[in-house]
């Protein structure tokens, strides 16, 4: 008769978290290569005028994929990408976690002021709903880019320094 030796048992906290992670980067990646697509295609276009075709390919790559699906997982595709870019924070140390806070707080509300400048702009005459939809999900989602981009940065500048 032989024995069966039961499962290695590990943390099953940090596999669920790994395996979140994982589950959320492929998800990132496959709307980034999504909006890729929509990026080449407007890239001629985008030579012309740059700011304003960046936003309309930025606008139209998100209606494409996340105006196709009802509302209500409209509201859950936004809310787990507030939760994405605010779980960022629990992979960073302590001081850079209050660093990433603080950005996250000032760029949202700048996206805020920005959203009412639109709006305002949008009365004394027409703006494009796709430029308009751009820029606030390029403020959006940038906390965590702004973050990367300060870090190497900052340690760029700390080996100059030495």
């Amino acid at each position: 008769m032989s024995e069966t030796k039961p499962l290695e048992e590990g943390n099953p906290k940090e596999e669920l978290e790994g395996f979140a992670i994982m589950t959320a980067l492929i998800g990132i990646i496959a709307l980034a290569l999504w909006g890729l697509y929509y990026l080449y295609y407007y890239l001629i276009v985008f030579l012309s005028n740059p700011s304003i075709f960046l936003f309309s390919a930025i606008s139209n790559a998100l209606e494409n994929t996340i105006g196709k699906v009802p509302i209500v997982a409209q509201f859950a595709i936004i809310f787990f990408m507030i939760a994405g870019i605010l779980g960022f924070r629990s992979l960073l140390k302590e001081d850079d976690a209050r660093r990433h806070r603080a950005l996250i707080i000032i760029i949202w509300f700048l996206a805020i002021y920005v959203a009412f400048a639109i709006l305002g702009a949008a009365l004394a005459r027409p703006i494009s709903l796709s430029v308009a939809i751009g820029l606030l999900f390029i403020l959006f989602v940038s906390p965590p880019i702004v973050f990367v981009a300060y870090k190497g940065l900052k340690s760029i500048i700390d080996k100059f320094e030495r």
